[in-house]
């Protein structure tokens, strides 16, 4: 359960007012082994009762996620069925959504994975996905997106593993260009790439992953580019740091479209004792083509009651500039977890 109060609950660049919400996320995690397949299903519900009707309503949004994982000494595979439906204002950091509109976006997608030990030190994986988004409240496109990858890996020690990437997306609007705002949207959209990284860890507390390599525009317009990656990790006896810099072609939620966006993400988290911690996140993330950018932080602080209920203190901001304008909102709120683990 979470009371949160939020200064501009639906990113209007002139703020309509705020809201408090009351907040209920029941939530249930399953598993089943048989033999060498394991069974899974993740669902919850997110009940949202806001004190503002008129600049928020109230919602209900479910999720679900069910799979099935086959593991034999040599291959593994995995099959996901997603169903997710949230509010626009809780975007991720690279989701650039249009600003002003108490909107929802539902997910529905298909995952697929299988990877192989062609030996003890070399290993080939795919990643295969089907996704469809649908927006109501916005004039936001509908779409769907197939992403592709084929990775080949080698280990020449315990510490260092290189690794070669070969990745494609492919979007396609499912709406008419008319019901979006200027500029028209492109309704196909592909882009293709290769990476080549290594991760190697440098001590058992510091860990780094970097790739790079070039990717091309083939819809609407030919172009080229570059995209990369590089994670950090260090890890302490009582903290751990991180952060994450990437360039990676990603969908524009508000005209459609697939640009290249640029991202940085920095965590931190540090036990106060062994009951006790607080994490601490920033991240920017920018799309030049699109002339966007959107700016998260959050802090909490957290403590385990007991073995069953944990309290949180949190507190965060966020900022979206695009052609809209620029829009901010700040978020404060408690938040009480109830686990059941024999349930």
């Amino acid at each position: 359960m979470e009371i949160e109060h939020d200064s501009n609950p639906t990113m209007a660049t002139v703020p309509a007012g705020s809201t408090n919400w009351l907040r209920l996320t029941p939530s249930l995690t399953t598993r089943y082994v048989l033999d060498a397949n394991e069974f899974g299903v993740d669902m919850g519900l997110t009940l949202e009762k806001s004190s503002n009707q008129e600049v928020a309503k109230d919602r209900a949004d479910p999720r679900l996620r069910a799979f099935w994982k086959h593991a034999d000494p040599l291959n593994t595979t995995e099959l996901a069925l997603v169903y997710d439906r949230s509010a626009l204002r809780d975007a991720g950091l690279t989701e650039q959504v249009q600003l002003g509109v108490d909107g929802s976006r539902t997910l529905y997608g298909i995952h697929g994975t299988w990877k192989r030990d062609l030996d003890a030190r070399t290993a080939l994986s795919t990643d295969l996905s089907q996704e469809w988004e649908r927006y109501s409240g916005t004039t936001t496109p509908d779409f769907s997106r197939t992403t592709a990858a084929v990775r080949y890996a080698r280990a020449r020690n315990e510490r260092q593993t290189w690794y070669a990437t070969l990745n494609g997306q492919a979007y396609r609007s499912e709406a008419g260009a008319a019901t979006v705002p200027d500029p028209t949207p492109a309704q196909r959209s592909t882009v293709v790439g290769a990476l080549a990284g290594v991760d190697h860890e440098f001590s058992e507390a510091l860990r780094v992953d970097a790739a790079a390599g070039p990717v091309h525009f083939l819809q609407p317009s030919s172009r080229t580019g570059w995209q990369g990656a590089v994670k950090a990790g260090y890890t302490a006896e009582r903290w751990f740091a991180g952060l994450e810099l990437s360039r990676t072609p990603v969908v524009n939620a508000t005209f459609g479209g697939l640009v290249l966006a640029d991202q940085l993400q920095l965590r931190f988290r540090y036990d106060l004792d062994p009951l006790t911690r607080v994490d601490v996140e920033a991240g920017h993330a920018r799309e030049s083509a699109a002339r966007s950018q959107r700016t998260l932080a959050s802090a909490a602080w957290t403590r385990q009651w007991s073995e069953s209920w944990q309290v949180s203190l949190k507190a965060s901001t966020q900022r979206q500039q695009g052609p809209e304008g620029t829009a901010r909102s700040n978020r404060i709120g408690v938040v009480f977890t109830y686990t059941a683990a024999d349930l």
